[in-house]
């Protein structure tokens, strides 16, 4: 396991949108920066998903010393960083309700306009706190920006081999590991043993509370258009990888420090 190493890393910056490779991941005291830092939501103030909103996967993000920015077919905006909403209102994520800047109304418009309902732009600020809780959170990481679980997914790419050996064997199309949504991609381990890790450390951060990650539709939808492209992923992996009520790849975990993590840092048990 002492090879292994990153060959991925990738940041999300709106949730459930299409996210980016990026160099390094920095880490701040809800996790690795800008990461699932904006949220879409309804006119309710509840979140919206992929699972629901295919569409989302077409809304494309990168990030600039400035700005965020969002690309909406021919359309880009751009969202200053430092420039924070100074309205707040109260969103929900998975049951948990967090106080969030909301964006101007242009841009909430221009997105309501390509999602083809009301929605709005909602950013995790200094208001927000939503709480990691005991077991979850360290004391140098005890929030999570709007992440299902842990601030970090980590995936194997020997995982991604197992199954798609497991799908070609059926007829099928191999899958891509891009449709998982990990923050982290390493290689060199066997397949499935990221299962096992409990307190590891990838260049200047240990990561520690490992939660194995449930999968859902998400992962049969093509990264690019939202489109379903293979529900016999799902199907597939439930085959051999359903533990009680979830379908698992992946690991969760929480940051023990700040600090950074690059490509081509190595694994330490």
């Amino acid at each position: 396991m002492l090879s292994a190493r990153v060959v991925g890393l990738w940041i999300y910056p709106i949730k459930s949108c299409r996210g980016f490779q990026v160099s390094e991941l920095k880490m701040g005291p809800a996790g690795p920066l800008h990461d699932r830092q904006w949220m879409l939501v309804d006119a309710d103030n509840n979140f919206l998903t992929q699972r629901t909103h295919p569409k989302m996967a077409q809304i494309k993000t990168a990030l600039t010393d400035k700005y965020l920015e969002i690309f909406l077919d021919q359309n880009k905006i751009l969202i200053p960083l430092v420039e924070i909403p100074s309205k707040i209102e109260s969103v929900i994520v998975w049951g948990d309700s967090v106080r969030a800047g909301v964006e101007s109304d242009d841009v909430n418009q221009a997105i309501s306009d390509f999602m083809e309902q009301t929605v709005k732009l909602v950013r995790y600020q200094k208001e927000s706190f939503r709480e990691l809780g005991e077991g979850k959170g360290t004391a140098a990481v005890n929030q999570t920006m709007f992440a299902d679980s842990r601030p970090l997914l980590v995936v194997n790419t020997s995982s991604m081999e197992d199954l798609n050996q497991h799908l070609i064997a059926k007829g099928e199309k191999p899958s891509y590991i891009e449709r998982f949504r990990a923050n982290i991609v390493l290689e060199g381990l066997p397949a499935f043993s990221e299962d096992q890790l409990s307190k590891i450390k990838i260049g200047e951060v240990a990561l520690t509370h490992p939660k194995l990650c449930a999968r859902c539709p998400i992962v049969t939808l093509d990264a690019e258009t939202g489109e379903t492209v293979s529900k016999e992923t799902l199907k597939t992996l439930a085959s051999y990888r359903k533990i009680g009520n979830g379908v698992m790849f992946g690991v969760n975990f929480t940051p023990a420090n700040l600090g950074v993590i690059r490509l081509g840092d190595t694994l330490k048990i």
